[in-house]
Order: structure tokens, then C-alpha cells, then sequence
């Protein structure tokens, strides 16, 4: 434990010491480049590199914050495991990847902490090592491996270039469609846009101080950061190609959310509909609002799941919100950190969200957007503020469902929940206080009636399926429910194809009449051959006189 408490307030030293060192350096505009050369090959500078800007000081010191909160968080939460140091140690590597992903401008650097993120999300989503962790741990596991295939042909394309650093190639006024093509695809694998969604929701079985930290800070951000470090290339095919997949994101997680039913997925779902927020911003032009925004999300969405881990240990187990009911009365203070960061979550005045997402919403409305995306992204705004609604309803106002309560009085863990309930309320305004970023934009009264709109037209829509009991209304709720069928197409569509495939050339080759055929004829073949030689071994003069007349027959030849 001590040695825990000591990692924690390095943690937050680091934390504060990044921090001022990346306000200090976007002040007074500095960069700073660390790098040593191993040796040059084919024109190509194989090299260790450092960045040391603004947006890599300030993206790490966030995760420096989250990381020493969930460790300080862990020694209650998981106090009872016999595996503890093992989990440390996982959280320990994920803090080392997201360092290298974050420090390292070179792409066959960024490799390292990109796979190491993917491989040690694994392990922890595994951890509990049941057959629904095994499952979700191996689709994780398939979508980041297509997304680090992905990295590597964006690699072995910039090879052409003779060098993997940010810094060269930014020199370039464009660079190859189909390298920032593939970089792309990588940074929505990673980030768990659409089609490569499935896996985010599945990843909600490791332990929740895992979730708090790979769902707000590091594994689903580090698309988002390489998107905004190569925002500066992308071309108007791309751009348009994300806007369609963020808006087709947001979309299914609004609809995911509003009809889970557990508590963990409806956070994971809540952070999808936010990490598409942030590429639709990006690819607007506001790059440097999105990053703000990511760092804010990352903030109070730990906050929020680690609130949520301890209503769970408080109803032994259960994740389910139609058994959860007036969590006020059992547990004030975490309710009351569980609804400060709901209100971040929809950007209520003047928390920390309302800073980043209120001007992110103005922006587009003053860009030049067509005006169907322009209402697929106030619907989903609209979408975020109904299932918040939703899950403050069933989580606060219902009555208790559950009658089993496990009372939990942990110091740890209130400490880190407050400790981050300090931090969504004042760190969206510190952000664009202390960095002194300066938005003014016009907000037309038209805009600020969308949501009321959508909320009373939809209102009308549902209860009028609800009240003729018609198929289609069920059926589009569970085509809603189920993520467009996305698990189905990402898991059982594709790995059914091999099992049954192998499962007839199991019946074909090792239940049929093919191993008494061929492969005992074979075996019988060399048994006889076997006991030919073993005869022949046996008997020297045989051998003797094998031996002697193959001598004769060399001589001769010769």
C-alpha cells in the first residue's frame, strides 16, 4: 500500500509539473525536440525522438492526473483481489504506452505505445478470466490488431519519404491520399468509431478503475491525438468521409445508450458519442477546441466511472439500472460527484464541459455545413441530453428496486472521486483562462429552439408507435438496441465462417473414411519399413555384406 501511495503523488507531481510546463510553453510559443540518431540506412534516419510542445505536455499531465486517481482509487476497489500486483503492473504498462504514444512524434516509434496500448487493454479486459471477458478480451484484441495493420502500411507508405518524424513531414504541403488514408482508418479503429465500434461496449469487462482510465484518458483518445496532429493534411475527400462516419458514430451511440440497460455500457457508449463529438469538431477546423474538449472529456468521464463502480459495489455486483433507485439516500457524496459530472457531460453552465462543447456547437453552426449534418448533430446533442435524463431518472428518482446493500465507507476511494470533483468543475475554465483562448461567436436565437424541437416531435413520434403497438416501433428498437447489428458483423458473421469451415474438414479428414485411407496406409508403410531396417541392423553380416558391396559399386563408378 505504501508503495502505491508513493506512485500516487509522483503521479501528481508529474501532473503538476507538466501541466505549468505546457502552460508555460504555449505562452511564450516553444517546442522542445529530444532525439538521438542510431544510424542511417537506404537514405532513412533510424532515430529515438521527444517532442516536448503544448499539446503533448498538457494531453500527459492529464493522464498522469487520471492515473494516480485510479491508483489511489484501487487500493479499495480492488483491495480484496488476490491479484493486485498484477493489475498494477498492467496499469503501470498502460501508463508507459499512452507516454511513448504521446512523446514520441515518429511513427515507427508511436508503434510502440500504439501496440502496447492494444496488447495490455487485452490483458486487462481478460483480467477476471471468465467466458464473457474472454470474448469481449478477443474481439478488443482482433479490431486493435486490424487498427495497428492499418499503422504499419501507413508506415512502409511513408518510408518514401525517408524519415517517420512528425517535424519532416510537416514540411510537405501534402502528403499521399492513401498513407493518411490508412493512418485514418487506424486512428478510427482505435477510437472506436463506426464501423469498429463493436469492441468499446465489450471492453466493459475489466475492472472499473481500468475503465475510468482506457475509456476517458488513453486507449480511445490516442486516435483522436493523432488525428489532430495530422489534422493539417486532410483533404476534402477525407474530411467529408469523416464527417459521415463521426455523425453515423454519434447517431449509434445516442440510440445505444438510450435502450442499455447497463450502467457501465451506457458510459461506454456515452464516451463513443463524445469521441465522435471531437473528430466532427476537428475535421471542422476547430482542432485545437476538440483537444480541449479531450482533455476536459477525460476529466469527467473518470469521473463519472468511477462513481458508477461504486453504486455497483454497493448492489453486490449489479450493473443493471432498472435494480438501482434512490442512490441519493445511500450514498450522498458519490451521488452528488455521479450527477456534477453529468451535468459536465451535457454541458450545463458553467461546469466544465459547458466551456469546450458550448463553443464547439457555435462554430459549426457558423461554418459552412450542410444543413441535414447540421440537424444530425443538434439531434445528437438532443440524444446525450435524453439518456443522461434517463439515467438520472432510473439512478436518482425511482424507487429502490434492490434490497441487498453493500454500505462501503473507503477513504481511497472518495478521496480520488473528490479529488476529480474538483477537477470538472474548475478545469474547463482554467483551461481557457490560463491558455488565454479567446472565442467570440454569435449564437442565432433559431438554433437555440433545435433541441426543444427534436424533444417534442420525438416525444410525439414515440408515444404515437406506443399507443398502435406496431411491429416496426419494436423492431427499430431493437435494431437500435443492438448497435446496428455491429456485434453480430464484427464477431459471430465473420468467426462463424471458419469454425464451420473447419468443423467440415474435421468431419471430413479425422470422422471420415480419409484417416483410415490414407493416413493409416501411411502408418502401416513405415512400420514395415521401420521393422525392415531394424532386421538389418540386427544381423551383421547382412550389413557387412550390404556394406562392402556398396563400397565395390562406388569404386567402380569412379
Amino acid at each position: 500500500m505504501l508503495f502505491v501511495l508513493n506512485i500516487n503523488f509522483f503521479f501528481f507531481f508529474v501532473f503538476i509539473l507538466f501541466f505549468l510546463v505546457g502552460l508555460m510553453f504555449h505562452l511564450y510559443q516553444l517546442s522542445l525536440l529530444l532525439t538521438y540518431n542510431f544510424f542511417f540506412m537506404n537514405s532513412c534516419n533510424f532515430s529515438l525522438i521527444f517532442l516536448l510542445d503544448w499539446l503533448s505536455l498538457m494531453f500527459l499531465s492529464v493522464v498522469f492526473l487520471i492515473s494516480g486517481c485510479v491508483f489511489l482509487y484501487s487500493l479499495g476497489y480492488m483491495s480484496g483481489d488476490s491479484y493486485v500486483i498484477r493489475f498494477y503492473f498492467l496499469v503501470f504498462m498502460f501508463v508507459c504506452s499512452m507516454f511513448f504514444l504521446i512523446m514520441m512524434p515518429d511513427l515507427m516509434c508511436l508503434i510502440l505505445g500504439w501496440d502496447g496500448l492494444g496488447l495490455v487493454s487485452y490483458c486487462l479486459v481478460i483480467y477476471y478470466q471468465s467466458d464473457v471477458s474472454l470474448s469481449s478480451g478477443y474481439l478488443t484484441l482482433f479490431i486493435n490488431r486490424l487498427g495497428d495493420l492499418f499503422l504499419i502500411l501507413s508506415i512502409c507508405w511513408c518510408m518514401n519519404y525517408g524519415c517517420w518524424h512528425y517535424f519532416y513531414l510537416f514540411t510537405f504541403d501534402n502528403l499521399n491520399i492513401y498513407m493518411i488514408f490508412f493512418l485514418i482508418l487506424a486512428c478510427l479503429t482505435k477510437s472506436a468509431q463506426f464501423p469498429f465500434s463493436s469492441w468499446l461496449p465489450a471492453a466493459m469487462a475489466a475492472p472499473t478503475p481500468l475503465l475510468s482510465f482506457l475509456h476517458s484518458s488513453t486507449l480511445v483518445t490516442a486516435g483522436v491525438y493523432l488525428i489532430i496532429r495530422f489534422s493539417k493534411f486532410l483533404s476534402s475527400d477525407l474530411i467529408f468521409f469523416l464527417i459521415n462516419l463521426s455523425l453515423l458514430t454519434v447517431l449509434l451511440s445516442g440510440f445505444g445508450a438510450l435502450y442499455e440497460n447497463d450502467l457501465s455500457k451506457i458510459i461506454a457508449f456515452s464516451t463513443m458519442g463524445q469521441l465522435s463529438f471531437m473528430i466532427f469538431s476537428i475535421v471542422m477546423g476547430s482542432h485545437y477546441l476538440g483537444f480541449i474538449h479531450l482533455l476536459i472529456h477525460a476529466i469527467f468521464k473518470s469521473l463519472l466511472f468511477l462513481c458508477s463502480g461504486i453504486f455497483i459495489s454497493l448492489l453486490m455486483g449489479s450493473q443493471d439500472i432498472r435494480n438501482m433507485g434512490n442512490l441519493g439516500l445511500q450514498s450522498p457524496l458519490i451521488s452528488s460527484c455521479f450527477l456534477i459530472s453529468l451535468f459536465s457531460l451535457c454541458g450545463v453552465p458553467f461546469y466544465s464541459g459547458f466551456f469546450s462543447k458550448d463553443l464547439i456547437i457555435e462554430l459549426v453552426v457558423l461554418s459552412e455545413i450542410n444543413f441535414f449534418y447540421l440537424l444530425i448533430f443538434f439531434f445528437s446533442i438532443y440524444l446525450t441530453l435524453v439518456y443522461s435524463f434517463r439515467l438520472f431518472y432510473f439512478l436518482f428518482i425511482c424507487k429502490i428496486n434492490f434490497m441487498i446493500f453493500n454500505l462501503i465507507d473507503n477513504k481511497y476511494m472518495k478521496v480520488s472521486c473528490l479529488f476529480l470533483l474538483f477537477m470538472s468543475i474548475i478545469f474547463g475554465s482554467c483551461q481557457f483562462w490560463l491558455l488565454d483562448l479567446c472565442y467570440v461567436n454569435v449564437f442565432d436565437e433559431y438554433y437555440k429552439f433545435l433541441i426543444i424541437f427534436f424533444f417534442i416531435y420525438f416525444f410525439i413520434y414515440f408515444n404515437v408507435f406506443t399507443m398502435l403497438n406496431m411491429n416496426l416501433s419494436s423492431f427499430i428498437v431493437y435494431f437500435l438496441s443492438q448497435m446496428w447489428f455491429l456485434p453480430f458483423f464484427s464477431s459471430t458473421f465473420i468467426v462463424s465462417k471458419f469454425f464451420n469451415k473447419s468443423n467440415f474438414l474435421f468431419s471430413l479428414i479425422d470422422l471420415g473414411w480419409t484417416e483410415y485411407l490414407v493416413f493409416t496406409t501411411i502408418y502401416n508403410l513405415i512400420k514395415n519399413l521401420n521393422m525392415h531396417l531394424d532386421s538389418l541392423h540386427l544381423n551383421s553380416l547382412k550389413m557387412y555384406m550390404l556394406s562392402y558391396l556398396m563400397f565395390i559399386f562406388f569404386i567402380l563408378m569412379i
